[in-house]
């Protein structure tokens, strides 16, 4: 059959569905259904005209006879994702509207394999970036004319935007993104509406109604009149008259037992109804915070609203813990899963790791969520915990959300970060609280000891004379060490050796010796610093940044039980550590001036902070801020060809050491039974997610020792379980790794 009578004869499908061609999707009803969403979803960003084209154009290489032919089981191949981004070439090169139209171009070339590199006019056509594969001719798609108009696509245009940049080319990545979100989430929803059976999107409560569960929870508690909940109610009443300022950058600096996890959503809830935003999101550096905080805003707000999203949610459980077991169906799961892909829910609580490499991925799956961050209201707990090496790309992606995508963003910290001097020139930080300071000399609870060098022998014999006593020390090593060297009675051992479920367990067990006043001797990683809920009369901190100090300070006289409860920092001499991690020594060394500088004073206050921050930035280069050189991906000396490496940036912007191996411990039942499983199932990806909760990451020589001794199990070839857990996982220390593996790198 000649080319043009296959044209005229042919019906143009875009999916597939059964047997019969009957039940097919046809390809004008997607391009139209997807332009049509991608509308909608792009007119909150002010690009629904482009986000329309785009769609419309995304999959105009569906048009060709190779892929219909695909479609109907013959083996050809074909590349359907580069017409309309050579369609675009086509119309718009060389006129004043090509700039856009290569923006849009790689989020059309992109959407199944992701955002490109730009590249360089000398690529390969068979390389994967952008200039190469607008060298490839597509197979023949002109029988698209039969069926769509693109006529009245004369002119393109994007809202103006407020550089974040000298350059401004930051500004234009980021733009590229949010078209690019909308229409991999148009393109999924759409092809989703034509697939899927009885699954349920968006059908939620909205802010309004939210914020009046918030308020009817307040309502039903009581809270007695004393200085602290005075304290409280008065941060309460400060974020919620500052929530009726415009939308912008703020912070929130509140000592550690303000109850500022409840105050600020509370400032969210209200500035968002004020503003007609569309979500609220809470990013927290722990998936043990997340938890924690996620069920105190379920209490408050209602479990149908929020969305848990991180590494060891468990959508099933969830949902059948939450309703009746006789009632219980998936559709709270399944909702939850179809909220998690794009976030279109009220209310979401995600890791620092979820976001902000989301916010820099470049793959479609965790791109879909960034168009729904635009309009929100978006908390960034323990905000000082952004990693140094990626402080400036972060900072520049929260600025790009407020200047440009209405969003307000509130960074909440005890101890605040100098953030400003990180910023555009026209975004200032307005602080929540009319009186931080005040704060801190009402909510002081322990004074700061320095104690300088100690050993370990005298440092565990400090320790065997409290009944009851926190330590926390830079290394797993270290900690594995003290622990070991304490009397039987009552220690603890936390860190990352130790898989997060049985972590868990071992904090629950400590809370409950703590409170019946039992003997109780902890030894932990930084991982117990922010966010557990734990009171212990007296606490020791091997030295670490002062913000480390503060933080380890908030698990001390929580409570209030004591007057004179004390913070003791000391200096490690050990042989358990070889060499110290060098940002540790960097925050350290900062950090022990400042005890040197505030000796005699108490610098767990607003004023050594800042010394603190400004001594610790000014000893750094510019390039320690962006040591990943996320910046270089997208600020380039000339931005008239868009030169952008979005999948350079998202393979370097990691929140944390990705050059590990993640081993699974089957230590109880549970986690025995899934592992089973996985030797069965097909797809193992829902069985590993719930199997997060059992896995303890190490680095590729620790791997390597336990493998090479035998103790490793590789579960269809590349899912490594840990074997005879009774011999190389214990319950006291966790994973047990030989000492020749390796040296002391910084785990948490």
């Amino acid at each position: 059959m000649a080319v043009n009578d296959f044209s005229k004869s042919m019906i143009y499908y875009a999916h597939s569905n059964g047997e019969s061609q009957a039940e097919w999707e046809h390809l004008k009803d997607h391009l139209i259904r997807t332009a049509e969403k991608a509308a909608i979803l792009g007119k909150p960003l002010g690009i629904e005209h482009l986000a329309y084209l785009v769609g419309l154009l995304h999959d105009l290489g569906k048009y060709s006879e190779n892929f219909q032919h695909k479609l109907r089981g013959v083996s050809v191949k074909t590349e359907h994702a580069l017409a309309g981004a050579k369609e675009l070439e086509k119309r718009f090169k060389k006129t004043r509207f090509e700039m856009i139209s290569i923006i849009a171009a790689f989020c059309i070339a992109g959407h199944h394999t992701g955002l490109p590199d730009f590249g360089t006019k000398i690529d390969h056509e068979s390389e994967p970036t952008l200039q190469a594969r607008l060298k490839r001719e597509p197979d023949s798609y002109s029988a698209f004319q039969n069926e769509i108009d693109l006529s009245g696509f004369t002119e393109l245009s994007i809202p103006r935007l407020i550089p974040t940049t000298k350059t401004g080319g930051f500004t234009l990545s980021f733009l590229t993104r949010m078209l690019y979100s909308v229409l991999v989430d148009a393109d999924f929803l759409s092809t989703e509406a034509f697939y899927r059976e009885n699954q349920e999107r968006g059908e939620y409560a909205d802010i309004e109604q939210i914020q009046a569960r918030f308020q009817k929870f307040f309502s039903s508690k009581t809270f007695p009149s004393s200085p602290i909940n005075d304290l409280r109610k008065e941060i309460l009443q400060a974020c919620e008259s500052k929530a009726e300022d415009p939308q912008g950058l703020f912070s929130l600096t509140v000592p550690t037992g303000g109850g500022k996890t409840l105050s600020s959503m509370h400032f969210a809830l209200k500035h968002a109804r004020k503003h007609g935003l569309q979500r609220i999101i809470y990013v927290i550096p722990y998936t043990s915070i997340i938890e924690q905080n996620a069920d105190v805003f379920r209490d408050a707000l209602g479990s149908d609203v929020i969305l848990e999203h991180h590494s060891n949610f468990d959508w099933e459980t969830f949902a059948k813990e939450e309703t009746k077991a006789e009632e219980y169906d998936d559709s709270m799961s399944s909702k939850l899963k179809l909220a998690s892909e794009n976030w279109d829910i009220p209310i979401v609580v995600t890791t620092n790791v979820q976001f902000f490499e989301s916010l820099f991925a470049y793959r479609s799956s965790r791109s879909r969520k960034v168009h729904n961050i635009a309009n929100s209201v978006i908390i960034f707990d323990e905000a000082q915990m952004i990693p140094q090496s990626l402080l400036r790309a972060s900072l520049l992606a929260i600025s790009e959300l407020v200047l440009n995508y209405k969003s307000t963003a509130v960074l909440c910290t005890a101890t605040q970060p100098q953030f400003q001097g990180f910023l555009p020139e026209n975004l200032k930080i307005s602080e929540i609280m009319p009186d931080p300071a005040k704060l801190y000399d009402a909510f002081k609870r322990v004074s700061i000891v320095n104690l300088g060098e100690v050993d370990d022998e005298s440092l565990a014999a400090r320790l065997d004379d409290h009944h009851q006593v926190l330590c926390i020390v830079n290394t797993r090593k270290h900690a594995q060490k003290l622990y070991q060297m304490l009397s039987d009675e009552g220690r603890f051992h936390l860190s990352t050796l130790m898989c997060p479920a049985h972590r868990n367990e071992v904090i629950e067990e400590i809370k409950d010796r703590l409170k019946k006043g039992l003997p109780c001797k902890v030894i932990s990683t930084q991982l117990i610093e922010a966010g557990v809920d734990l009171d212990f009369p007296v606490g020791y901190r091997a030295l670490a940044g002062l913000d480390s100090i503060i933080q380890a300070g908030g698990r001390v006289n929580r409570n209030r039980l004591t007057s004179e409860a004390k913070l003791f920092v000391f200096e490690p001499i050990t042989d358990a550590i070889k060499k110290t991690p060098s940002y540790i020594q960097q925050t350290g060394d900062v950090a022990k001036q400042i005890l040197r500088r505030w000796d005699g004073k108490d610098p767990i206050c607003l004023e050594a902070i800042t010394d603190y921050y400004e001594s610790l930035y000014n000893i750094q280069t510019e390039h320690a801020f962006d040591s990943a050189e996320i910046i270089k991906c997208f600020e380039k000396p000339n931005m008239r060809s868009l030169n952008f490496d979005f999948r350079r940036a998202a393979e370097q912007f990691k929140m944390i050491n990705t050059d590990t191996i993640g081993i699974i411990i089957p230590k109880d039942q549970i986690a025995k039974g899934l592992v089973e499983r996985l030797n069965w199932v097909e797809n193992p990806g829902p069985t590993m997610r719930k199997l997060q909760r059992y896995a303890v990451n190490i680095y590729p020589n620790e791997f390597k020792t336990l493998l090479d001794a035998g103790r490793i199990l590789m579960v269809k070839e590349r899912i490594p379980i840990l074997l005879d857990t009774e011999i190389t996982y214990s319950e006291d220390l966790g994973l047990s790794i030989p000492l020749s593996s390796g040296g002391d790198a910084f785990f948490v």
